[in-house]
């Protein structure tokens, strides 16, 4: 079971979506290569099957993306959200956020949250404007905390 630190949520917030925007980037690049290199030899075809290539997972990518988009979207911010969210319960629980961790990355009713040495499963309202905490037991043997 992993638990999250709030320094590990707030850093990883956005690197999912950034792999993919780098990676059309690149796709991109080698499309426009493949384009301005065909049009200088005209002649010679594998310039133009690349560019062809490239466009291709070129329009794969961003379909991909397209389709995904309206769950990323509501991924990204409760991603976005949860950082905010763990300061809050640091303030009301009156504990540094070092103490902190959580077994999600998003925002979720029933998630565990560790506060010093006990774990609690929070229960969120469906505003997420309060939660309630209740005293719970980890049964797993191994629990990896990454900070």
């Amino acid at each position: 079971m992993n638990f999250y630190s709030v320094n590990f949520l707030s850093q990883n917030a956005n690197l999912n979506d950034t792999i993919v925007i780098y990676t059309m980037v690149v796709v991109f690049g080698l499309m426009a290569v493949g384009a301005v290199a065909s049009l200088r030899n005209r002649y010679n075809t594998k310039y133009r099957d690349l560019s062809i290539i490239a466009l291709l997972l070129f329009l794969f990518l961003a379909g991909a993306r397209y389709t995904d988009y309206e769950q990323a979207k509501s991924n990204d911010t409760q991603v976005t959200q949860m950082p905010s969210f763990a300061q809050k319960v640091a303030e009301t629980q009156h504990v540094s956020k070092n103490d902190l961790y959580f077994n999600q990355k998003t925002i979720n009713d029933g998630m565990i949250v560790k506060i010093k040495d006990k774990f609690f499963r929070m229960t969120i309202s469906p505003d997420q404007q309060s939660y309630t905490l209740t005293r719970t037991y980890i049964t797993a043997k191994e629990i990896n905390y990454i900070k």
